[in-house]
Order: structure tokens, then sequence, then C-alpha cells
């Protein structure tokens, strides 16, 4: 299997809503077996959207602690709580920031074949389907930062502000 290259940040990709899957074939199974072997050949990730290897469809792939979960046309249906940690993103390589999201969701989405499920996590895992389901909707994790905050990498400190104007925020 071939892995994919993932978008990075400033690729018009990441700010575009992502469209419904309405036909649940080989084609999207292949597209979901791709993400979950480039979402595996990455050491850091822990999820990838479709629209960060350039597809702009709604699917996600999620491999974290201990858990694998394929997720077709998934929205949040209910969400409890508040906590605040750091995020990184597959599409910021070197780069991470303290986002405030919800400490549990309840989601609903299709799996590949199109059966309809609904889970409800709580902690990292519900902050990982969060960030997930905004890049479907075109939000990056930099636009739900604190606007005083700082985004880090190893050779360069930015403000959100700069990284948004780079990135076109929607926020």
């Amino acid at each position: 299997m071939k892995k994919a290259i993932i978008v990075q940040f400033g690729d018009p990709v990441l700010r575009n809503t992502a469209l419904p899957v309405t036909v649940f074939h080989k084609k999207l199974h292949a597209l979901i077996d791709t993400m979950r072997f480039t979402l595996q050949s990455n050491d850091n990730g822990a999820a990838l959207a479709a629209p960060q290897i350039g597809v702009s469809k709604r699917v996600v792939v999620i491999d974290y602690q201990g858990e694998y979960i394929e997720l077709v046309n998934p929205k949040i249906l209910e969400s409890t709580g508040t906590v605040v940690d750091e995020e990184g993103c597959l599409s910021f390589t070197g780069y991470s920031g303290l986002v405030q999201r919800a400490e549990t969701v309840k989601v609903q989405f299709q799996d590949r074949y199109g059966e309809e499920e609904i889970i409800t996590r709580s902690g990292p895992m519900a902050r990982c389907l969060q960030h997930e389901i905004d890049h479907l909707d075109g939000i990056l994790y930099v636009d739900r930062m604190d606007r005083n905050a700082t985004v880090n990498d190893e050779y360069d400190t930015l403000s959100v502000e700069e990284v948004l104007e780079f990135t076109g925020s929607k926020t």
C-alpha cells in the first residue's frame, strides 16, 4: 500500500468544508485503508481526516490509545464539560498549542459500509474526535487557541495571530 502525502498548513484544502460521502464502495474502502496506512506510518499521529491528504470527503480514521475507529460523515450530537490541553496536528508539523475542548462527546457516524453508529468518548479520545471533525469543516486547532498563546517548533515561535494570518483563519 502507498502512503499518502499529508497536506501542510497553507494549503487551501484544509480550509474547505469536506463533502459528505454518499456512496459506500471499494473506492471509499481504498481511501480509508490508505488513510490508516498513512497514519500508522507516522509516529506522531493519533488521527487523520481525509482533507489532510487532499481529499475533500467527510472521512476520519483514529488510531489512538489502543482504539482504532473509522468514521464516515461524523457529527457531534452532544458535548459536555470543558478542558484545556495541548494539541498538535500532522498538518502543522512541529507546532502545538493549548486548546479548550469539550471533555465528553457523543458522535454519530457511518462505518465504511454505511451502517450508522453512535459512540461516546471522554478525555483525550474526545479531544481527538473534535479535532478531526473540525478538519472536515475547514477549522484548524489554531482557530480555537487563545489568541495570547504561542505556537512553537524547534526553529521558530509564532503568535497565534501570525499563524492565523498565514493559514487564512475562519474566525
